[in-house]
């Protein structure tokens, strides 16, 4: 073997982001040759042309796109962060620019940094690689990146900037930083402003000076204050008034919401979609297919079963549970379940914290049928990949 051969082996290959960027790649291409590679919800790549030419709204909105409309002006309601990866493509491209083929990458990439947060985590290459491929082909966001409309981007982006903030809470740890990925986070997808108990944590793990520690949480909560702040200051620009931005749309006077965007009232609906939503049957082989309004989170990821085994004397274990449970309040209450979709979309809000769970619940380890469930949570996903409608 030959000097060099041997440094790259040495020096390169066990290098966790040369690892990352390769696992990536390979998500990247899988993705690629599953998806469309076409939305027509491109909302976000609109929104980026409009923001080149100093504006909020949207001009000439077809009448089938969902927006809030304010005269002939159209408002995008989600939250903006998802332009920050479009917004480059857009001043090139213009509103050319493919949302789909962005969402991809994006998603491929959020699967290298999971990478790398697992390896700072100090799993074991198993344990690593069989998490990171559940995450990439056993859960909806395989189906969620491929699909790349501005629900669904929207996603991509909140699990892409969590996975980021996982990296660095794990790595260098600077409370600034983890903030403002968090708040970014935030920014794509509301309830995962409420992931921050978990960050509050990591960002003081293992410190015992009482003063380091009050400094590190204000520079955190500050930083995601300013964010929050942020996406007020967006939601008025837009309409005059400080708001979430969904009450502005047509659907909140539906069936749905007849109690407002929020009500306890809407807790059974959200627990039937997340525990007892199952396919449809089908005169065509195999004889059932996803519905269109989404699947159980373990009809179409079963290996998350093993949450429920996690180890809760384990604080970090603890936190990822507290900032899951507190994320699932709006999501809860809220009046719609996702429409339409593979999965349960809203379950990626806390994407990151499942996968610690289960892995927790799996004590770390693999074996034959902890593998077995995983593949068949690929199965799975790549069914839902092909049949659904």
């Amino acid at each position: 073997m030959s000097q060099a051969s041997s440094l790259f082996k040495r020096n390169v290959l066990p290098n966790k982001w040369f690892q990352a960027a390769c696992i990536a790649v390979l998500v990247l291409i899988i993705y690629f040759v599953t998806s469309d590679r076409s939305t027509p919800y491109d909302h976000f790549v609109r929104l980026s042309d409009a923001m080149l030419h100093d504006r909020l709204y949207l001009l000439d909105v077809p009448d089938w796109m969902e927006v809030a409309r304010v005269g002939d002006k159209g408002f995008v309601m989600e939250p903006p962060a998802p332009v920050v990866f479009i917004l480059p493509w857009v001043a090139i491209w213009g509103l050319g620019t493919n949302q789909a083929i962005i969402s991809i990458i994006v998603g491929a990439a959020a699967i290298g940094l999971l990478w790398v947060a697992l390896k700072q985590l100090g799993w074991s290459l198993r344990c690593r690689m069989a998490m990171t491929a559940l995450v990439a082909l056993g859960t909806n966001f395989w189906w969620v990146s491929a699909t790349g409309s501005v629900w669904m981007f929207a996603h991509v982006s909140a699990v892409f900037f969590l996975m980021a903030a996982l990296v660095e809470t794990t790595g260098k740890n600077r409370p600034w930083l983890v903030g403002l990925l968090v708040g970014l986070a935030g920014l794509s997808r509301l309830p995962v402003f409420l992931t921050f108990p978990f960050f509050a944590y990591t960002v003081c793990r293992g410190m015992n000076d009482r003063g380091r520690i009050i400094r590190r949480l204000m520079i955190l909560g500050s930083t995601l204050g300013v964010m929050g702040g942020l996406y007020l200051l967006y939601t008025y620009g837009e309409y005059g008034t400080l708001s979430l931005g969904y009450e502005k749309g047509d659907f909140v006077n539906g069936a749905l919401f007849s109690k407002g965007l929020f009500s306890i009232s809407y807790i059974p609906r959200q627990i039937n979609a997340i525990l007892f939503q199952g396919p449809t049957f089908s005169d065509n082989f195999p004889f059932f297919r996803p519905s269109s309004m989404g699947l159980g989170l373990f009809f179409t990821t079963p290996a998350l079963l093993y949450m429920f085994r996690a180890h809760l004397k384990d604080k970090l274990i603890l936190a990822a549970l507290g900032g899951s449970a507190l994320t699932l309040i709006p999501i809860l209450t809220y009046g719609a379940t996702g429409f339409s979709q593979f999965g349960y979309r809203f379950s990626l809000d806390i994407l990151p914290f499942m996968i610690l769970l289960a892995a927790s619940g799996m004590n770390y380890r693999l074996n034959k049928f902890k593998v077995a469930i995983i593949v068949l949570c690929c199965c799975i996903n790549l069914w839902g990949m092909l049949t659904y409608p």
